[in-house]
């Protein structure tokens, strides 16, 4: 959870640039009235009006989806966006644009910055299709990159068995060789880490000693990951009775393109609130 000085002011100065690129690449931000849930909205512009008498900032949004402008006219809101792993946050009141058919953001003039949290983590099942897959080899590896091994085939026969169709078809799309892969359902991944489960059998092969080397397979997206390694194996509750089973964490070094499909979900995922409740706790301080 991040406390109050996880929040650091900036002020609008501070903010110009960014709210430019905010405008410049069209970014998504989350806005909502306090309490209630967050929507996703679009920038469409950024502008500053000036007088002499005051200078306000204005932020333009439209919606891509089914969201009703109307809840939020007239009504004081709070926001967030996402800009190279950093998330800001602030407050305004919203106005309507006809012209353009806009919402019209009335900015504050303080923002605040929380760095992003490296270990924030997705949650993968039930909603997303994610699976590890770690080569099976039949002799002896005398390299520092550990992969399962097969022992006599019985590990081999339980993950056929295991292994749906469809999945398989997908991964037969991206890799030559399905048939010497075992893979696992994730339960969470982040920008670093992934966690899933395994059997009592499976389970003997992670150590913290060895290192790992893997498939990715992210809603029919694949990713290599190297030079993973353990974090921790902890027996699992639950599941089938007399059935042991581990959760296993790994952690690896980012790799670009999972961890852009990971961080691009995390801003989407409008269901998980609780940095919203953190920035209101924080305001009401």
């Amino acid at each position: 959870m991040l406390n109050s000085s996880n929040f650091i002011k900036l002020s609008l100065d501070e903010m110009t640039i960014k709210l430019g690129t905010l405008e410049k690449q069209k970014e998504m931000m989350k806005i909502w009235i306090r309490g209630e849930e967050a929507q996703l909205y679009r920038v469409s512009n950024f502008y500053i009006f000036k007088s002499p008498e005051r200078r306000v900032a204005y932020l333009s949004l439209f919606s891509e989806g089914k969201e009703s402008d109307d809840t939020y006219v007239g009504k004081r809101i709070l926001f967030t966006f996402n800009l190279k792993e950093v998330d800001y946050f602030s407050e305004g009141v919203v106005s309507y644009d006809e012209v353009h058919e806009t919402l019209v953001v009335e900015l504050d003039k303080e923002f605040y910055r929380s760095e992003k949290r490296t270990n924030e983590r997705l949650l993968t099942y039930p909603h997303h299709q994610v699976y590890v897959y770690f080569k099976v080899q039949d002799e002896k590896d005398e390299s520092n990159v550990i992969e399962l091994k097969r022992e006599e085939d019985k590990l081999y026969l339980d993950y056929k068995q295991r292994q749906k169709k469809e999945l398989k078809e997908k991964l037969k799309e991206k890799v030559s060789d399905i048939e010497d892969l075992v893979g696992f359902r994730v339960l969470d991944i982040s920008r670093s880490g992934v966690a899933f489960l395994v059997g009592e059998d499976e389970g003997k092969y992670f150590s913290d000693r060895a290192k790992y080397s893997f498939y990715v397979l992210f809603d029919g997206d694949l990713f290599v990951v190297k030079g993973a390694k353990l974090v921790y194996k902890v027996d699992y509750v639950g599941g089938k009775e007399g059935k042991k089973r581990f959760k296993v964490g790994l952690t690896f070094a980012p790799v670009d393109n999972l961890t852009h499909y990971v961080t691009e979900l995390l801003k989407e995922g409008v269901e998980t609130d609780s940095i919203k409740r953190e920035f209101e706790d924080f305001i009401d301080d």
